[in-house]
């Protein structure tokens, strides 16, 4: 399903994006079952399901509402950094406003558009597994801020009431969701409002060239995946010119490669 030309508007216009309920309900009990065992009882799962993307967290990697947007804004060639899981309480936060302004140079996290075309560094997805209402403060996000060319200025950093930007905002959604966003718009993850937890998987993906996040899933739950999927994993590089003709460091390659390593060394 590739992006439409609203979707491309919007994601260009405010940074991110909303495709709601693209999990089906079976898909995000099961998720959400092993998240809240993978906080609050781990050993009840095997150890290639205890944290994500294992188990039946697995089908968000290449998921394909997801993959044919980041194949839009990203490339063809991407790789999956770096995956989390939340849990988090009424009151728990994820941290403060940050990102935006003239980072968005950054070769790494740099977003720019050209010949009709959207180029995003590295874009994050978060999969929302329960319902989410403007009220409930999940991630918030000063719009237009991974364009902006001037340092955030402080009238537009605070998650105050009262001293809030006006440009500042969120989203609502049902349990499903999958909310992409450029990780150099300015954004953070308020204190939570409802009494029951919010539960959701953060993903970080990049371009195949790059490389930012150092590697922190269980080496277990990389080797329980297909290799389908932990070719989303593998080394950050394009072509190897040391061969005749290149070798060229495909999905389709490394599948067929049951000796290419996936890096598991830097896990503590």
């Amino acid at each position: 399903m590739a992006m439409t030309e609203e979707e491309r508007f919007r994601f260009d216009l405010a940074g991110f994006l909303v495709r709601p309920a693209i999990l089906s309900k079976t898909e995000v009990e099961e998720i959400s079952d092993q998240i809240d065992r993978v906080k609050h009882k781990p050993e009840s799962l095997p150890p290639e399901h205890r944290d994500v993307p294992g188990g039946a967290s697995s089908v968000l990697i290449d998921h394909p509402q997801v993959v044919d947007v980041l194949h839009e804004i990203i490339g063809p060639d991407i790789r999956l950094e770096g995956c989390g899981c939340i849990w988090r309480k009424r009151g728990e936060a994820h941290g403060g406003l940050h990102g935006g302004g003239p980072g968005q140079g950054d070769p790494i996290f740099g977003y720019r558009v050209h010949n009709g075309r959207i180029h995003a560094g590295m874009v994050r997805v978060i999969f929302e597994l329960t319902d989410i209402a403007f009220e409930d403060q999940s991630t918030h996000f000063v719009i237009g801020s991974h364009k902006a060319n001037f340092a955030m200025h402080p009238d537009h950093t605070s998650l105050e009431d009262g001293n809030r930007s006006q440009f500042l905002t969120s989203y609502e959604c049902p349990a499903g969701s999958a909310i992409f966003f450029t990780e150099n718009i300015c954004h953070a993850g308020p204190e939570w409002q409802k009494d029951t937890p919010r539960v959701a998987i953060l993903h970080a993906y990049s371009h195949l060239a790059t490389h930012w996040h150092r590697l922190k899933i269980p080496p277990a739950v990389l080797a329980g995946l297909p290799r389908e999927k932990q070719a989303y994993f593998r080394e950050p590089w394009i072509a190897d010119f040391r061969t005749s003709p290149a070798t060229h460091n495909t999905a389709e390659r490394f599948i067929n490669n049951d000796e290419d390593p996936i890096d598991t060394d830097t896990f503590p």
